[in-house]
């Protein structure tokens, strides 16, 4: 069988011609030129001349000529020119062979320049012009990151697009659980699909935690157990839970029914993007039950740390009925965790998400972070990751999911960076950075009055921050392929 690929050249000739007749297939800002580029440009053709011929096709039906490579040198000439530079109006040009003005364009895209770089807008005008499918062309093109997946639902609004781009996706979400995006967004139909498959197994998150937990008009939480130290010093009595609400609204509180729930698909994609294949996990602020049980259930160990003991057995509890046998709860304060842990203790990843100081307040304990004034929850706070950090292997990853939180006075404290500082004085660097987009939930109810009154946007986000200990050029080497677990629904 001959399977001899037979080549033709495009080239036709190559001769001088006057470079300032050309016409442009491009529009203007197909490709930009910043200042630094255009700088280098000007000094190779002082310095060299002109060395590379112009790209040219010329239309049959009316003899003009239209260059396909070389706009920003014909602009660089002119410019020299205006500045009294005497350069030629007759440069060599290579005139190459195309049946039409389409096939011409297709060129345009996969002529590479050293100084200018195609923009994604630029990009997107000049294939709507001429109709150019960017699927066909994108593995020839030297392009910039731009998110292709957008590209081809755009230009190509059709059924077979939109196919296109699902199974794009959907490759993704084979390979990695959900795409691999700075921003991971809860709000998706495959995240509720995989979050309903993890509730399936039995996960009760909010076992051992207060019933309510209350968020103030002004938008900085007081808590339950504020509210109920004030009534007690009131009446000398302990108020009833009814008690509590019902003084609550009386206040003007927004009364939240349960507290947050830990999302497993979040602790499913961290695990298995940051953590190496059966690897010890340490959660410096285990609260609920989820990460330890989904750790246990993915092969990993896990260890979490929390000061209330209620909510301990109530993990432990629950980790039985699970059989998360790989899961192990303390019951301690995490700013003595040198203490807490034996001396051999070594984690692969330190997973966690703080407190936010005293936005949810947990418990009445001496230790608990959220009963600090924000001064000592910070220094005690930094302590914490600065042991936590001990604790973990060299070339691995540490991930904190936290969110910024307002003062008495409706400020922004700037936990985000504060909590990325604590790490970078621990020795990691700052190496992901990713928004977790949360379901509204009750923000809609909440956020016009909020809006009304203080101007206040409704904040539905978190920031996952991730950070890594060691030379990152050993994560290729320390870390393989992503495997994903197949979670059966329980009938």
């Amino acid at each position: 069988m001959d399977t001899t690929i037979a080549l033709s050249s495009r080239v036709l000739k190559t001769e001088n011609v006057n470079w300032r007749d050309f016409k442009f297939i491009q529009q203007e800002g197909f490709k930009d030129l910043e200042s630094d580029a255009a700088h280098r440009l000007k000094a190779s053709i002082l310095t060299n001349n002109f060395t590379q011929p112009f790209y040219v096709w010329e239309d049959q039906d009316n003899g003009t000529i239209f260059c396909l490579d070389g706009k920003h040198r014909t602009l660089m000439l002119e410019a020299l020119i205006k500045e009294g530079y005497n350069v030629p109006y007759f440069l060599p040009a290579t005139f190459i062979h195309c049946d039409n003005k389409k096939e011409a364009a297709k060129l345009v895209t996969i002529y590479s320049s050293i100084y200018a770089r195609v923009s994604q807008q630029g990009l997107f005008d000049f294939m709507k012009e001429y109709d150019l499918d960017f699927t066909e062309l994108r593995e020839q093109m030297d392009l910039p990151e731009f998110d292709m997946l957008e590209m081809m639902e755009l230009l190509n609004p059709t059924d077979a697009a939109a196919t296109q781009a699902a199974e794009a996706r959907a490759n993704l979400q084979e390979r990695f659980i959900i795409p691999p995006f700075s921003i991971l967004d809860t709000r998706q139909g495959y995240w509720f699909d995989r979050k309903r498959k993890w509730i399936s197994l039995g996960l009760e998150s909010d076992e051992g935690r207060p019933e309510e937990l209350f968020m103030a008009r002004s938008g900085q939480s007081s808590g339950i157990y504020n509210l109920r130290n004030r009534m007690r010093e009131a009446t000398g009595q302990d108020p009833s839970w009814d008690e509590i609400l019902k003084e609550a609204k009386k206040r003007g509180m927004h009364v939240y029914t349960g507290t947050s729930i830990f999302d497993p698909v979040l602790t499913e994609v961290v695990y298995s993007w940051f953590n190496i294949p059966g690897g010890q996990i340490l959660d410096p602020f285990a609260g609920g039950s989820v990460r330890g049980i989904v750790a246990s259930e993915l092969g990993y160990k896990y260890t979490g740390i929390d000061i209330r003991l209620e909510q301990v057995e109530a993990n432990i509890q629950q980790g039985k009925l699970l059989k998360a046998e790989r899961a192990n709860w303390i019951t301690g304060d995490s700013s003595q965790m040198n203490d807490l842990l034996p001396e051999s203790f070594q984690a692969d990843l330190v997973f966690t998400c703080p407190p936010y100081a005293d936005l949810e307040v947990y418990s009445d304990l001496d230790g608990d972070l959220s009963t600090m004034d924000y001064d000592k929850f910070l220094k005690v706070y930094r302590e914490i990751i600065s042991q936590a950090c001990g604790r973990l292997r060299e070339d691995r990853f540490a991930c904190f999911v936290v969110g910024d939180i307002r003062d008495e006075t409706g400020i922004y404290r700037n936990f985000v960076s504060q909590t990325i500082e604590a790490f970078s004085d621990a020795g990691l660097v700052l190496y992901n950075e990713i928004i977790l987009i949360n379901v509204a939930g009750s923000l809609p109810v909440r956020v016009g009055r909020q809006m009304a009154n203080s101007r206040k946007v409704g904040k539905m986000h978190q920031n996952v921050l991730v950070f890594y200990k060691g030379d990152p050029k050993k994560i290729k080497e320390n870390y393989p392929e992503i495997e994903i677990k197949d979670i059966s629904e329980n009938a």
